[in-house]
Formats: structure tokens, sequence, C-alpha cells
């Protein structure tokens, strides 16, 4: 299993997660909520409940939910402007 803490401490995560302002316009930006939404139907509603079990190590559903939404091409062109909105 990665070591998730590195990973958020270190590179691109690590920058962001440093950058407020950044996380905050993320947060608000309409296509952070659609793809939560989108995230939330493919987990059957219980995006929370998946994100949790991926916390405590079973990360299997999150990491497929993550996968559906960006194979489809809604969810491709929302992560590409939200990758734009983060340059």
């Amino acid at each position: 299993m990665p070591k998730y803490e590195e990973l958020l401490n270190s590179g691109p995560a690590g920058r962001l997660l440093k950058d407020t302002g950044k996380l905050e316009q993320l947060r608000d930006a309409p296509e952070t909520q659609k793809i939560f939404s989108m995230l939330s139907g493919t987990t059957g509603g219980d995006l929370e409940g998946a994100a949790e079990r991926a916390a405590n190590g079973d990360a299997g559903e999150l990491a497929n939910a993550i996968r559906r939404v960006m194979d489809s091409p809604e969810g491709a062109r929302l992560l590409q402007k939200m990758k734009q909105t983060l340059k």
C-alpha cells in the first residue's frame, strides 16, 4: 500500500495543500461539486462511507468510483477543467 502521507506532503499534492487560496478555489468550483455528485452516484450514494473505508485500508470501492468518473466523457472534461484551474 502506498504511503499516503508521503504522497500528500510532497510534489503537487503537497504544494496544493499548502495553498489555501487554491484549495478554496477548487472546493468552490462548480466542476468539483459535479464530480462529487458523480462519485456519489457511482458509490450508490455512499461516498462518505467509501471514503471512510478507503481511509481504513479498503480503497477498492472508492478507486473504482474514481476510475468510472475519469473514464466517462463528462468526468474527463470536468477533471481537465479543474486541472486548468489549478495552474
